[in-house]
């Protein structure tokens, strides 16, 4: 009996052995089949549109496998991304004190970190990192950029211009833009103070950065008519026009105080010119009215149909309605009008503005996206219910 006893000690040993190898790798195979549902249940809510249920799963697979550093720097920024900065912070703090990690790991786990201090409005201990790691040459561009954030933020774009140029080695175009409006933002702080002189020379600032501002373009035609320069601002509103073609409606605001007589036939030039440039239906509408007021109706109504057949467009469709009631009886006049009224409620309920980087829509002309913070981004709608 003892015998045998002894001769099948090794065959359980063996089986139990096995066995525990067995049950080991089913483990690891259900924990990978769980990370793995975890990964793809978060790709299914990111193509679902998701976005909030994507992120908080792919967060709960960074914790489910072995923490590496790029996991634990995604880990990190996810969650940033989902406002939880405490947590962010904590990680990468971590990280760049980590001595077990190579210089160049924990360099790049203080920009997430400057990034998370960013994020949650810790300019100051942003700032203080960013003054040591804009010394390092491999990260300094990113620095650079960086910190012309935190100052935007500051509003304080004095500061911003002068880091941008004494590093506009590493200024790329989108960057230049960038600058040209922080000399605008200081040149309408001067404006608000009535110091045109200065304000004048930050815009011509702007202009020597980038020549196709349109901001500072339209503002310097603004300043120019403060001084009763009016030709010079019409210039200078013709060199907006051609700067960029989608700023017809800017651009039509700015001419309008050019011309103190709408009847002058100088004004309706301008318009005309302003037309060739833009296309916009709104200095088109001002166009025909213009037309109207000089030629009559008939006049007005011949230009606007030329110019509906290529140009299908709400607004003017609603002032050739507008036209047409004043030359047919009143029972006409009345139904015209009241499909008129249709068209305009819809004109009301259209944002004039959609931001080209992130798609934000607004009524109103921001140079910088509430939304995304792109300079220059907001773009007037065009297209049938646009401009």
């Amino acid at each position: 009996m003892f015998e045998l006893l002894f001769l099948l000690l090794p065959v359980a040993a063996l089986y139990g052995y096995f066995m525990g190898r067995s049950t080991s790798k089913q483990k690891r195979e259900n924990d990978k089949n769980r990370q793995d549902s975890i990964y793809l249940k978060g790709f299914d809510y990111l193509l679902s549109n998701k976005q909030d249920k994507a992120v908080d799963k792919f967060i709960a697979y960074l914790n489910s496998i072995d923490q590496t550093y790029e996991s634990s720097l995604a880990l990190g920024n996810l969650f940033r991304q989902q406002g939880e900065v405490d947590k962010a912070i904590s990680l990468h703090e971590k990280m760049s004190n980590d001595s077990s990690l190579d210089e160049s790991e924990r360099e790049l786990a203080k920009i997430e970190l400057i990034r998370d201090f960013l994020s949650a409005g810790l300019l100051d201990r942003a700032e203080k990192i960013l003054s040591d790691v804009i010394d390092i040459p491999r990260l300094r561009k990113t620095a650079v950029m960086l910190l012309l954030s935190l100052y935007e933020k500051e509003q304080d774009f004095e500061k911003a211009i002068q880091i941008a140029n004494h590093y506009s080695d590493y200024l790329d175009k989108n960057s230049y833009v960038q600058l040209s409006n922080y000399y605008c933002e200081v040149a309408k702080k001067f404006s608000l103070n009535a110091d045109y002189k200065q304000s004048e020379e930050y815009l011509k600032r702007a202009l020597v950065t980038d020549s196709k501002c349109v901001r500072a373009l339209i503002e310097m035609a603004e300043l120019k008519i403060k001084n009763n320069e009016y030709q010079e601002a019409i210039e200078y509103v013709k060199y907006a026009s051609s700067a960029d073609p989608e700023s017809g409606p800017l651009c039509l605001v700015t001419l309008k105080k050019c011309f103190q007589n709408s009847a002058d036939p100088n004004y309706r030039f301008a318009l005309e010119d302003l037309v060739q440039r833009t296309n916009s239906a709104d200095v088109i509408i001002e166009y025909v009215k213009c037309v109207e007021q000089n030629s009559g109706v008939d006049d007005a109504l011949a230009h606007i149909q030329n110019i509906i057949s290529a140009k299908p467009n709400l607004k003017l469709l609603s002032e050739y309605l507008e036209l047409n009631s004043k030359k047919d009886p009143v029972t006409s006049h009345e139904s015209i009008l009241k499909i008129k009224s249709v068209f305009d409620a819809q004109i009301a309920r259209n944002n004039r503005y959609v931001c080209k980087n992130c798609g934000f829509e607004s009524r109103i002309q921001f140079y910088q996206c509430p939304s995304c913070r792109k300079w220059d981004s907001l773009k007037t709608k065009t297209g049938l219910d646009g401009d």
